[in-house]
């Protein structure tokens, strides 16, 4: 039946929403049982990457989960970077030449509190900078995979409709440690969601397992609090830039890309997205 619904999948209902209100759900793009391995295996590699004796923490992260696997395992987390309707969403917002950001996995577990509302990287930038958002180009693409039932209550990803055509709500601290925000009507309404959403105006992403949410960068988004007692929320992010942007300047997303030896095993498909690999920076982490 999952298959089928694929098939059903009506990109050009898809196309409006995402240009209208920002974002669109694809629902049962990869079969319920199959996703729902996924994120078994990824809360698998994620518990292993714990160290002895430390407290496993209620919110989890891996970068660019195609490091972590083995090859063996390609096949079963393919989908999340191959599927045809998302690429054809991508082509028509990024142009030819788009750029796979990674695919992060999100762990959220029972009792993990709601992240601060934001847009995607590089929006936060120029208004740091005190410079202009640009409002006709669009840099990046999300893509929010669902490896576990998603709802509300779990910490379903949490999006304002329309807020792409807004200013973004990012905040950021000035030289004196005062909160900064691009102007005075983004914080008022920031302020009105994180103090409660009284209006409701947050929209949750929810779907079975095997749904993915695709989103306009601009979009004002928050993942969800998981006030459940022992529900698992695992998701996958795969974002999507422009071609002629630079991964690590002004996006900060070089440390989720492939490593080169794992691109070499990938697909003409995969490689063909991946104009850049972790290799090409030099290792911060490490001391001088």
């Amino acid at each position: 039946m999952a298959a089928l619904n694929r098939e059903k999948t009506n990109i050009d209902q898809a196309r409006v929403e995402l240009d209208t209100y920002g974002y669109t759900i694809l629902r049962d793009q990869i079969p319920r049982e199959r996703a729902l391995q996924m994120g078994s295996r990824l809360m698998e590699i994620m518990g292993e990457q714990n160290r002895v004796g430390e407290e496993r923490p209620r919110w989890g992260h891996l970068p660019c989960l195609y490091n972590f696997i083995d090859p063996s395992e390609d096949d079963l987390f393919l989908p999340l970077i191959t599927n045809p309707h998302i690429h054809n969403l991508v082509h028509e917002k990024l142009g030819d030449s788009y750029q796979l950001g990674g695919a992060n996995v999100v762990w959220r577990q029972p009792g993990v509190e709601s992240y601060g509302l934001h847009a995607d990287v590089p929006l936060g930038w120029f208004a740091e900078q005190g410079l202009p958002v640009p409002q006709n180009i669009t840099f990046t693409i999300q893509c929010a995979w669902m490896l576990t039932d998603f709802t509300y209550k779990n910490g379903a990803t949490l999006l304002l409709p329309n807020s792409h055509h807004m200013g973004i709500p990012n905040m950021w601290l000035d030289d004196d440690g005062e909160e900064r925000f691009m102007n005075e009507r983004v914080r008022l309404l920031r302020k009105e969601i994180e103090d409660g959403d009284p209006n409701h105006r947050l929209i949750a992403a929810e779907g079975m397992a095997g749904s993915v949410v695709v989103f306009h960068g601009g979009v004002w988004h928050r993942a969800g609090a998981n006030v459940t007692e022992n529900e698992q929320r695992v998701g996958v992010l795969t974002p999507y830039f422009a071609g002629w942007a630079e991964p690590k300047y002004g996006m900060d997303l070089h440390e989720s890309l492939l490593r080169d030896s794992v691109r070499a095993r990938m697909p003409d498909q995969v490689k063909k997205m991946c104009l850049h690999v972790i290799e090409d920076y030099e290792d911060t982490s490490k001391p001088c």
